[in-house]
C-alpha cells in the first residue's frame, strides 16, 4: 500500500498522535501514520521550501521497510499550479492501486486537493482508499499533549452523494443514490443492533432503495403504468424510511435529497392508471416532457407513438389500453386514414371522425412514425436523419402532442 502525503514549511511540533487505539511521539503526523498503516512506500509531495526545512528530518522518524519517494510540487499560487498539484497526486496511482493519504501538513489548499484527489482515485480509478488520516493538532489535549488523528474516509462518501444528485437532476435515474444506501446497509444494521434500535428501520431504508431502483429501471424501460404505481407508493416508502434517517449519519444527505426526488417524481404518480384512462393520458403526457427535460430523446419518441395509440382509443371510447387485439386494429385504422388523409385532398376520415382535430392529429402521427422508425433502425435506411436534426423534430413533435385535447 502506498502512503500520500504533503509536507509544508510550518512550524511542527512534537505531540503523541492516537489513532485507533494506538499512539506515536512526533512533530509529524505522516510520520505517526505509516507507523498505524504499516505501508510499503511513502510518497511525499513536497514544496522547494519544505524539501530544505523539513523532508530529512521527517524521512529520518520513519519505520523500517518504508521507502520514500519526494516529488516536487508548486506552492499552488494560481488555478494553473492548483491542477499540476492534483496532477501529481493522481499521477502517482495505478488503477485499482491500495492507497491512504495523509492530509494534515502542507499549505492550507493541500488537504482539499488530498482529498478531493482521493475521491477521484476512487470513483475514476477503483483505487481502494484504505484510509484518509488528518491530525487534529488544533484540538488536541493540551494537558497531555495528545493529538487525534481522524480518519475522513467517510467524507468521500459525500463527494459520491453530490455525483448521485447531480446524476438524479440531470437524467432523473436515481439508481446511484440508491447504489450509497445500499452500500451502507450492513453498516447501518451493525449500528442498530450495538444500539439495539429496531432493525426493520434499517429495512425500511433498503425499501427506500429498492423503490427508486425499480422507478429508475422503469423510467428507462418506458413502463408508464409501472412508474406510475411506483410513484404513487413512494411517498408512504420515503415515511417508512425517516425513522432510520433520523439516527443513520451515513446516510443523512439523502435526508436534504428527498424534498428533491419527490418534486420531480411526483407529477408522474398515478394510483390504478388502467382505472382512470383520462388522467393516465395527462400522466403519460407528463412523462414525455420529463423524458425530453432530460434528453432521453429515445424514450420520448417512443412514448409518444404510444401515447398517440392510446389519445386515438380514448376518442374513441376503447379505454383498455393494454388490449393488444384492440391496440392493432385502431393503429390498422390510424394508419389507413393517415394514408389516405396525405394522398387525398380535402379528405374527411371516416372510421375516426368522432376523433377532435383528428386531420392535425394524422399528420402528427405520421411524422411521429417517421422520426421514431428512423431512430430505431439506427439509421439504416436511405437519407437517414442525423442527430441535431432529430432532436429537434421530436422537440417540435412533442410541443404539438402536448396540444392535442384530452
Amino acid at each position: 500500500m502506498k502512503l500520500l502525503t504533503f509536507l509544508g514549511t510550518g512550524n511542527y511540533q512534537s505531540t503523541t498522535y492516537v489513532w485507533d487505539g494506538k499512539e506515536c511521539t512526533t512533530e509529524f503526523a505522516p510520520v505517526a501514520s505509516c507507523h498505524f498503516l504499516q505501508p510499503q512506500q511513502l510518497i511525499i509531495f513536497v514544496t522547494s521550501d519544505a524539501r530544505g526545512t523539513h523532508l530529512g528530518k521527517l524521512t529520518s522518524q520513519l519505520p523500517e521497510g518504508v521507502s520514500v519517494v519526494a516529488r516536487d510540487i508548486p506552492t499552488g499560487q494560481d488555478e494553473k499550479e492548483l491542477w499540476e498539484i492534483f496532477s501529481a497526486v493522481a499521477g502517482t496511482v495505478s488503477p485499482k492501486e491500495e492507497v491512504a493519504f495523509d492530509i494534515t501538513h502542507g499549505l492550507r489548499s493541500f488537504p482539499l486537493i488530498g482529498l478531493l484527489a482521493a475521491a477521484f482515485l476512487r470513483s475514476g480509478f477503483n483505487v481502494k482508499v484504505q484510509a484518509v488520516l488528518y491530525g487534529g493538532y488544533d484540538v488536541r489535549d493540551k494537558s497531555a499533549n495528545r493529538t487525534p488523528m481522524f480518519d475522513l474516509t467517510p467524507m468521500l462518501t459525500l463527494l459520491e452523494w453530490a455525483v448521485a444528485a447531480d446524476r438524479f437532476n440531470r437524467t432523473g435515474d436515481s439508481r446511484y443514490l440508491a447504489s450509497i444506501i445500499k452500500e451502507f446497509r450492513p453498516r447501518l444494521a451493525q449500528v442498530a443492533k450495538d444500539s439495539n434500535l429496531p432493525l426493520d428501520e434499517v429495512g425500511g431504508l433498503g425499501n427506500l432503495a429498492g423503490a427508486l431502483t425499480s422507478i429508475s429501471h422503469s423510467l428507462q424501460l418506458i413502463r408508464p403504468r409501472d412508474i406510475a404505481e411506483q410513484i404513487a407508493r413512494l411517498p408512504n416508502t420515503i415515511e417508512n424510511a425517516k425513522p432510520a434517517l433520523e439516527w443513520a449519519v451515513d446516510v443523512s444527505p439523502l435526508s436534504l435529497l428527498l424534498g428533491q426526488i419527490v418534486e420531480n417524481y411526483t407529477p408522474l404518480g398515478l394510483e390504478d392508471p388502467y382505472e382512470k384512462p383520462r388522467e393516465f393520458l395527462h400522466q403519460q403526457r407528463r412523462l414525455i416532457d420529463f423524458y425530453i427535460q432530460r434528453e432521453q430523446w429515445v424514450q420520448a419518441i417512443t412514448l409518444a407513438r404510444e401515447w398517440m395509440v392510446n389519445w386515438f382509443m380514448f376518442h374513441l371510447g376503447f379505454h383498455d389500453f393494454a388490449s393488444e387485439d384492440r391496440r392493432q386494429g385502431v393503429e390498422s385504422v390510424i394508419n389507413t386514414e393517415a394514408r389516405n388523409a396525405r394522398e387525398q385532398r380535402d379528405y374527411q376520415p371516416v372510421f375516426l371522425n368522432r376523433v377532435p382535430e383528428v386531420l392535425s392529429a394524422l399528420d402528427l402521427w405520421g411524422r411521429i412514425i417517421q422520426v421514431r422508425n428512423d431512430i430505431d433502425h439506427a439509421g439504416f435506411r436511405k437519407n437517414p436523419a442525423d442527430a441535431e436534426s432529430l432532436i429537434g423534430n421530436i422537440r417540435k413533435l412533442v410541443q404539438l402532442l402536448q396540444k392535442l385535447p384530452i
